[in-house]
C-alpha cells in the first residue's frame, strides 16, 4: 500500500524546536494543563495540536510515542462529541453539523498521523522497532477510518469517497506483513481489552451490513461494540462459503462496502473476499444468552450506559440483516401522491378525535413520496424524527379519518438535496382515539389518551391498545372509553413497538352485573 486515497499526507516541515514539544515530558505537562472544565477549549487545543503535529517532520518512534500518549485525551474528546450528536433526532441542528465536522476532522487527523508512521515503516526493511509497532499502527489506522464511518452513520449521511478502498487496502497490507491477527490494546485506560487489525476490519464490515440507517443513533454505537464480542465467529476467506445461502462479498479493489451477492451472480475476481457467517449464525441461535431480556429494543436505549448488552429484539434485527434479509419499509405509496403525516401519539389522538376537524390540526406536515416505500421532506423543525417514532399517514387530498399508523424504521439523508428520506413499518389502517383508566383507579383520576387498533390476523380480528404508559404490564386491567361506549379489558402480550410506545392485546372482560339493593321487609310487621 504505497499511498492512501483518503489520508493525504501534508508537506512535512523540519522544525527541531517545535518537535521537542512532543517529547514525553513537555507533552505530558501540556496534557495535564488541558482545561477539563472547558471541553470546548480543550477540544480546540487538541484539534490544533494534532493538525500541527502532522505538518512536522518527526521520527517514527517519537510520533508513535506521542500519539499513544495523546490517545486517552483524544478518545475522551471523541466520546463527548459523539454523545452530543446522539442527543437529538433528525433533522440535525446547525450546531450539530459543526460538532460533526470537528469530530470527523479530529478522527481524520489522528488516523492520518498513524498513517504517516505506517507508510514510513512498511516501506523499510524490518527491524525490531518496525516489527513491534507495525501491528499497532495498522490497528490504529483501521479503527480510525472505522470511527469516521461510524460518525457518518450517526448523522445519516453518505460515507466519503475512498474510505472503503483504504480500509480494504489496510487489511490486505496487514495480511501481507503477517500482522493481521496480532492483538493490540484498544484503549490505554482499559489494558485488558484487546483486538487485532482483522478484528477492527470485521467490526466495521458487520456494522455496515447491519443496515445502520435502520438503527437508532445510540444503537449504532451499541451494535459496533457488541460486534467485538462475536468477531471470532466470523471468518474472511477467498472462496464462496459452502452451505451459506447468503453470500456476502468484499470487492477489495473497489471503493465499496461489503454487500449481499444476488443469487445467480458470480465474481471470480481474485480480489473478491467472502464473509463466512456459519459460526455467527450458530451463536445468534442462542440469542437469549447474549441479550438484555428485561428490556424492549426501543426502551433499552435509556439504559445503554449501564448495560452494553443489546435487547432480544435488536439481536433479532441483526440476525435478519446478517442472514440476507434486507431492511424494507412497507410499500404504502404506490400511487406516488403527496401525504400528510402526524408524528407522535397525542397529535395523532387529537387528529382522530371527533371533536376536532383535520383542517384545524397544526401537527400535520405535508411530505412527498420518494418511492413506493419511502417519504421525503425538508423539515423546518429540527430533531422531530427518529427511528421508533410513531407516525400516522393519510393522503393529502383526503379529509376523512382514514389513517395508516406505523413506526419509522429507517432514516437517510438524500445526498443531492439534504432532504430526509424515511420509511415506515406498518401497524394498521384502522385506528381510533380512545381514553382509558386502570380498573383499580379512582373516579377522580383523569383518563389517559391512547390509540386502539383493529387488526385482522390469521386467527381472527384483534384489538390492540397503543399507549405511552410504561408502567402498564401484562395482566393489568383497564376500562376503555370510546365515543359513548366503555368496556373493560385485560391487557396481554406487552410489546415495546416504538420509542416510548407499548402495545397490548385487549381481551374483553365479562363483568358481573352489579347486585341490586336487597329488598327490605315491611317495617310495620
Amino acid at each position: 500500500m504505497k499511498n492512501s486515497f483518503y489520508l493525504v499526507i501534508p508537506k512535512q516541515e523540519n522544525n527541531p524546536q517545535r518537535t521537542k514539544e512532543y517529547e514525553a515530558k513537555p507533552l505530558q505537562q501540556w496534557i495535564n494543563e488541558l482545561p477539563a472544565a472547558n471541553p470546548g477549549l480543550a477540544t480546540r487545543l487538541v484539534h490544533d495540536l494534532i493538525i500541527e503535529f502532522n505538518t512536522l517532520a518527526v521520527s517514527a518512534d517519537l510520533r508513535i510515542a506521542a500519539l499513544e500518549q495523546l490517545r486517552p485525551s483524544i478518545l475522551a474528546i471523541e466520546e463527548n462529541l459523539l454523545s452530543r450528536l446522539t442527543k437529538t433526532g433528525f433533522p440535525k441542528e446547525e450546531n450539530d453539523q459543526k460538532v460533526f465536522n470537528v469530530l470527523v476532522s479530529i478522527e481524520k487527523e489522528l488516523t492520518l498521523s498513524y498513517w504517516i508512521v505506517l507508510k514510513e515503516m512498511s516501506q523499510k526493511t524490518f527491524g525490531w522497532f518496525q516489527g513491534k509497532q507495525l501491528p499497532l499502527t495498522l490497528h490504529r489506522c483501521i479503527s480510525g477510518l472505522s470511527n469516521i464511518v461510524i460518525s457518518h452513520y450517526l448523522m445519516g449521511v453518505p460515507i466519503p469517497d475512498w474510505i472503503w478502498i483504504d480500509l480494504h487496502s489496510l487489511y490486505k497490507l496487514s495480511i501481507k506483513l503477517k500482522k493481521d491477527t496480532a492483538k493490540i490494546i484498544d484503549d490505554p485506560t482499559h489494558p485488558s481489552e484487546k483486538s487485532s487489525p482483522e478484528d477492527c476490519y470485521k467490526q466495521i464490515l458487520l456494522l455496515s451490513l447491519a443496515a445502520p440507517h435502520g438503527l437508532m443513533q445510540k444503537e449504532v454505537l451499541l451494535v459496533y461494540h457488541f460486534i467485538k464480542t462475536v468477531c471470532e465467529s466470523v471468518h474472511i476467506q477467498n472462496t464462496p462459503v459452502s452451505g451459506q445461502s447468503a453470500q456476502y462479498v468484499i470487492l477489495t479493489d473497489e471503493d465499496r462496502s461489503p454487500f449481499l451477492l444476488k443469487e445467480g451472480a458470480h465474481r471470480p475476481d481474485s480480489a473478491t473476499l467472502y464473509l463466512d457467517f456459519t459460526k455467527l449464525y450458530k451463536t445468534l441461535e442462542h440469542k437469549a444468552r447474549l441479550a438484555n431480556i428485561g428490556e424492549g429494543r426501543f426502551n433499552s436505549v435509556l439504559a445503554l450506559q449501564n448495560n452494553q448488552m443489546p435487547s432480544f429484539d435488536l439481536l433479532e434485527y441483526l440476525f435478519h440483516r446478517w442472514s440476507g434479509f434486507e431492511l424494507e419499509s412497507a410499500p404504502l405509496f404506490e400511487d406516488r401522491l403527496d401525504r400528510c403525516i402526524t408524528l407522535g401519539l397525542i397529535p395523532t389522538f387529537e387528529l382522530l378525535n371527533d371533536s376536532l376537524h383535520q383542517s384545524e390540526s397544526q401537527a400535520e406536515l405535508q411530505v412527498q413520496t420518494a418511492s413506493e416505500s419511502l417519504l421525503t421532506c425538508r423539515f423546518e423543525q429540527t430533531g422531530i424524527l427518529s427511528i421508533g417514532r410513531l407516525i400516522s399517514i393519510r393522503k393529502a387530498d383526503r379529509r376523512d379519518n382514514a389513517l395508516v399508523l406505523g413506526i419509522v424504521n429507517q432514516i437517510l439523508i438524500e445526498k443531492k438535496t439534504n432532504n430526509l428520506l424515511f420509511g415506515v413499518e406498518f401497524l394498521t389502517s384502522q385506528c381510533y382515539a380512545v381514553t382509558y383508566n386502570p380498573l383499580d383507579s379512582s373516579k377522580k383520576e383523569e383518563s389517559i389518551k391512547a390509540l386502539l387498533c383493529a387488526v385482522t390476523e390469521a386467527d381472527g380480528d384483534k384489538s390492540y391498545l397503543i399507549t405511552d404508559n410504561f408502567i402498564l404490564k401484562d395482566g393489568d386491567t383497564a376500562r376503555i372509553y370510546w365515543k359513548n361506549e366503555d368496556y373493560s379489558v385485560s391487557l396481554h402480550d406487552r410489546k415495546n413497538i416504538g420509542l416510548g410506545y407499548w402495545q397490548f392485546l385487549c381481551v374483553k372482560i365479562m363483568e358481573r352485573p352489579r347486585a341490586s339493593t336487597p329488598a327490605k321487609g315491611y317495617d310495620f310487621i
